[in-house]
């Protein structure tokens, strides 16, 4: 009888049967992983089961091809530590969202679980001063995502000049980085570069801007590169939590 151990983030949970869910749970070393939950009904459960939570799990199966069952520990509480704050609510639902429709099943991706873990984590802390200091946590998490499955960004140089310093733009095409005197003429074309992903900071500056300026990055390059070569003819699209959250963040 298959069984295994490991630690894991739950992405999901949904109703099955009147006592089971079905938990898609990201695990470090089995990759997403579905299973069957039983008596999730009580109140200890209930809380333990939420998104983003960070839990031991265990996984048996008369056979590997089943569903199987899963008995779970909690770790920590992440869904607990933010209840109250809307935005990071969204957030952790959007990267749970993500991983659930760009990771195929049973597939190991270690360093997606590393840089979520990490993610969960970061979000987790008391946000004091209510900078949002966070949100940059998470387009670099997309930025990691997207490198792991099969698209990496380069924004160490200039791809036109090979300069390291005063990085203004990404290219559309390459995913590379551009400065001003590199991209010339062709500025207009092209994405501008965070100042906290490299860029350069003009006195129009403005944190919330240049975070939805670096979710635009990622949109384009999971919808015109990633997608497209993991669509094999079916629409895939990036899950409404990521529109939600965006529309959150323009209103700050």
């Amino acid at each position: 009888m298959p069984e295994w151990k490991d630690k894991g983030i739950i992405l999901s949970a949904k109703k099955y049967g009147e006592k089971g869910l079905i938990l898609n749970i990201l695990t470090e070393n089995q990759g997403r992983h579905l299973g069957w939950f039983n008596n999730y009904k009580s109140k200890k459960n209930t809380s333990d089961i939420q998104p983003g939570n960070i839990v031991d799990v265990t996984w048996k199966s008369r056979l590997n091809d089943q569903l199987g069952n899963y008995k779970l520990e909690l770790i920590t509480s992440v869904s607990g530590k933010i209840f109250d704050d809307r935005l990071k609510l969204q957030a952790l639902s959007t990267a749970c969202s993500m991983i659930e429709t760009l990771l195929p099943e049973r597939e190991n991706y270690f360093k997606i679980f590393r840089a979520t873990r990490a993610f969960v984590d970061l979000i987790s802390l008391f946000d004091e001063n209510k900078n949002h200091a966070w949100m940059e946590g998470y387009v670099k998490w997309e930025i990691g995502v997207l490198s792991s499955v099969g698209f990496s960004l380069d924004l160490t140089k200039c791809a036109v000049t090979g300069i390291k310093n005063n990085l203004s733009y990404v290219s559309p095409k390459t995913g590379k980085a551009v400065t001003s005197e590199g991209a010339g003429e062709y500025a207009s074309k092209l994405f501008c570069l965070p100042y906290f992903l490299g860029g350069t900071k003009n006195e129009n500056y403005n944190y919330y801007s240049d975070v939805l300026s670096g979710l635009k990055i990622t949109s384009y390059f999971f919808k015109n590169k990633l997608f497209t070569t993991m669509s094999n003819n079916k629409i895939v699209k990036l899950p409404d939590t990521r529109n939600r959250l965006i529309e959150m963040i323009e209103k700050l």
